[in-house]
């Protein structure tokens, strides 16, 4: 079988044939890759970068790609929801069997840190032509939306922390005085897959909302902002101009993006932390503290989703089919061939949102 694979810790990845001991069982489900993403995670991890990736026990290497797109091609004893034909989104992570949480598909919120988590940690992934999964991990995809669900996989993140926000700002009132979000305003630091989602899911929700990056909009930045009613900033601009907010998202992981802004948020407004990076650095003062202190700032810090969230992703890209029209076709800005990845795996490709490697 031809797969994707890493050494973690060491630069590089492969294209290689690979023997990997999956036996179709009872409730599982044999399925053929059709589409894989690639995000900051797996190419942290072919940069030698990350350094909490690790191959399954008793292997030497690991198959990258958690964002998957498959589509079942036989079903086990036991496996009710899917049948052979039908399109599926992989979950990414599994979890530790002890915890609470894990016991009850909450995997997103492991209390042991035990889990592991399909191309990146403990578990193969999904950039290979074949996998056997349970089907309890896979969530079936609605047909109209088939052929954009490889970015089912980052929208749960986005599902999941947006809910966490809702959930935690209960602690008071929070909406307009119409009973709406419109007053609010967003900053999303960084515009990427995951802050151009961020920038749709708020948007939806009614959110006044502005994607915050450091240089002009690419034509396709430009385009996706205007038709979700967002307003493209670039802060070498100077962020004076922008209006105060009541949440910042960042998803760039870099302490100087977002620490500036802070100083543009309201009393009980929130600051939601889903980018990761290494090795970056930032002061921050005592003033920051105290501000956060007496503003009854929010912090949140989220990563991974659940099954439930996979579902929620697939809806919203139902909703956005009709009312953003090609705006997700337009965020696959790339589609490659496999013995093309390992080199945009080690790079990005210029003006990429997201791109995707094709398999079948």
């Amino acid at each position: 079988m031809k797969a994707i694979t890493v050494r973690p810790n060491s630069i590089g990845a492969e294209v290689r044939d690979v023997v990997v001991k999956e036996t179709l069982g009872r409730g599982q489900a044999l399925i053929r890759t059709v589409m894989t993403g690639i995000c900051g995670t797996d190419r942290g991890i072919v940069s030698g970068k990350i350094s909490f990736a690790y191959p399954p026990e008793g292997y030497s290497f690991l198959i990258l790609g958690h964002e998957g797109l498959g589509r079942v091609e036989e079903i086990g004893d036991g496996v009710a929801t899917l049948k052979k034909g039908d399109y599926v989104v992989p979950v990414v992570r599994r979890g530790c069997g002890q915890c609470l949480n894990c016991k009850i598909g909450r995997q997103d919120f492991c209390e042991t840190g035990k889990f592991v988590e399909a191309g990146i940690r403990g578990k193969h992934g999904f950039m290979r032509e074949f996998f056997v999964d349970d089907e309890k991990y896979l969530v079936k995809v609605p047909e109209e939306v088939k052929d954009v669900a490889v970015l089912t996989e980052p929208l749960s993140n986005v599902v999941k922390a947006t809910e966490e926000l809702l959930f935690v700002q209960r602690r008071m009132i929070w909406n307009c005085e119409d009973s709406t979000f419109e007053c609010r305003n967003a900053f999303i630091v960084g515009t990427g897959p995951i802050g151009t989602f961020f920038a749709m899911t708020l948007r939806t929700l009614g959110f006044q909302v502005y994607l915050l990056n450091k240089r002009e909009p690419s034509e396709t930045e430009r385009y996706i902002s205007e038709k979700i009613g967002a307003e493209f900033y670039d802060t070498k601009l100077g962020i004076d101009k922008l209006p105060d907010a009541d949440l910042i998202v960042d998803t760039s992981g870099v302490p100087e993006a977002f620490l500036p802004l802070m100083k543009k948020m309201r009393h009980n407004s929130a600051l939601i932390l889903f980018g990761t990076m290494e090795g970056e650095k930032a002061e921050i003062m005592s003033d920051l503290v105290t501000e956060i202190v007496e503003k009854n700032i929010l912090i949140i810090g989220s990563v991974n989703a659940s099954k439930k969230d996979f579902q929620g992703a697939l809806n919203y890209l139902s909703i956005w089919r009709y009312r953003y029209g090609d705006v997700l076709n337009r965020m696959i800005t790339s589609k490659v061939e496999v013995e093309e990845a390992p080199e945009v795996l080690s790079k990005k490709i210029k003006g990429e949102i997201k791109t995707v490697i094709k398999w079948s």
